[in-house]
């Protein structure tokens, strides 16, 4: 029985090195007289050193008789966070704990325990992910916006251009003289207005809200064919095609931006897209055309890569352009598929 105190006491000793935690006691002069190893690994401080305050606690104004450290003066406040200063010279963003030990007889206080954790990671993860809510809100109301737009292009210059057409009609029916002017102008208001739709469907192609995905890359493979450019389109059927919700915008617009640049920049003939989608959702888009050096794109990207970078981060996918002079390019967008992981996750609930 007379060894049943050393193994409870070996055993909390054990416990108390493995902790991931920091744990410091310290006394009422701030001089160590225990510590973990994680401590140790957090700050560098050891056994007979003296803490330090910590930043906020070297700033903060006290009150007359008041004890500097805030955890110590404060009986409701068991934690709070700040920066602390190691041996090493970097202080160290930790959220800090703290607790007393019972007091020997006569004497005013007990030694201080803290204990301390690492909380950079978890602040880089929490700014990431506000980073991430904000590029999301961001591409949100860029695509409300462009919404906006066209419809103000349907509902107001093309009308505009339509009563302007009509006006034209009627003078050139009571006008012979001038009937060639005429047509000039009928023919310009014409070409105005062709461009005035295609922006309105670039900025909101209402057929990707109204029919889906699939349709909406069709229809855009087909507006952009001519007949010296083939455009062709493969859609897995395991392609889950109008499920994607918020994903599809971006889907969308990653495919049209790589279509231009193919296109405006690549000059072009045959370009293929390709979608599949199993646990990870796979987006392609190849051509034939000028390729250019992919290393001169990532030290001065343009807008449109940048954009469509934002969209594959919101995402939570990967792009990545594979290119060569004269020898034409890949844009391959990968994603996970939230479907499917929601699905099996439920299918483990149960």
């Amino acid at each position: 029985m007379s060894d049943a105190p050393d193994q409870d006491t070996r055993r909390l000793r054990e416990l108390f090195n493995l902790l991931n935690d920091g744990i410091i006691v310290m006394d009422q002069n701030r001089i160590i007289v225990f510590i973990n190893p994680s401590a140790t690994r957090i700050t560098g401080w050891e056994l007979g050193d003296v803490i330090p305050y910590c930043t906020y606690c070297q700033n903060r104004p006290v009150p007359p008789g008041e004890e500097r450290c805030f955890l110590a003066s404060q009986p409701k406040q068991s934690y709070f966070e700040s920066d602390l200063p190691t041996k090493m010279g970097t202080p160290v963003s930790v959220g800090m704990s703290r607790t007393f030990l019972s007091s020997p007889r006569n004497a005013p206080n007990g030694d201080m325990v803290i204990t301390i954790r690492d909380v950079t990671v978890e602040r880089q993860s929490k700014e990431l992910e506000r980073r991430a809510q904000l590029n999301q809100r961001t591409l949100e109301v860029q695509e409300e916006e462009r919404k906006r737009i066209s419809q103000e292009l349907h509902d107001g210059i093309s009308q505009t251009l339509y009563g302007i057409n009509l006006s034209l009609e009627h003078l050139r029916n009571h006008s012979q003289d001038q009937k060639i002017k005429i047509d000039e102008i009928k023919h310009q208001v014409k070409l105005c207005a062709e461009e005035v739709r295609t922006m309105s469907r670039a900025l909101y192609p209402a057929v990707l809200y109204d029919l889906g995905l699939t349709a909406a890359i069709r229809t855009l493979a087909d507006q952009m064919k001519t007949n010296k450019r083939v455009i062709e389109v493969n859609i897995d059927s395991d392609w889950i095609q109008d499920e994607l919700s918020r994903s599809t915008v971006h889907v969308y617009r990653i495919v049209q931006e790589a279509l231009h640049n193919a296109i405006l920049h690549g000059d072009a003939s045959r370009i293929l897209i390709s979608l599949s989608c199993d646990k990870v959702c796979l987006v392609k888009i190849e051509d034939n055309g000028k390729g250019f050096d992919t290393e001169s794109i990532i030290e001065s990207p343009g807008y449109g890569l940048k954009n469509m970078k934002e969209r594959v981060v919101a995402l939570n996918g990967q792009l990545i352009i594979n290119s060569s002079v004269d020898q034409g390019t890949r844009v391959e967008l990968q994603f996970p598929n939230s479907l499917r992981a929601n699905s099996s996750t439920r299918g483990e609930e149960f």
